[in-house]
């Protein structure tokens, strides 16, 4: 089976802000840290579920799961995301060293 994926508006807003955030050191390295996040991101147009869960899911009502992206010194980031049908919801992208999300957005 084959699943839609959707960034949110929060997940794009997150996306930018990191790519932003690398391109101060090296516009280079955010360039292609952007263009990998997102081959990354498709790639959960098949089998999703082979994703944890994030610990998030223990604070939401719906099952929150997690793929990492990247590493070394920029980093893994922890792109959170939700199925319902076959649509993938990627919810936020999130650095690894942040703490997990909470339901009042924080």
């Amino acid at each position: 089976m084959r699943y839609r994926v959707i960034l949110t508006s929060e997940a794009e807003a997150d996306l930018r802000k990191a790519s932003s955030y690398i391109r101060r050191d090296n516009p280079r390295a955010a360039s292609a840290w952007l263009k990998g996040a997102r081959q990354r991101i498709k790639t959960l147009a098949q089998y999703p579920e082979r994703c944890i869960l994030a610990p998030e899911s223990a604070s939401f009502n719906e099952p929150i799961r997690e793929l990492l992206y990247g590493h070394g010194n920029r980093g893994t980031y922890r792109i959170l995301f939700v199925l319902f049908d076959d649509t993938v919801f990627v919810l936020h992208i999130r650095h690894g060293a942040m703490l997990p999300l909470k339901p009042d957005g924080r």
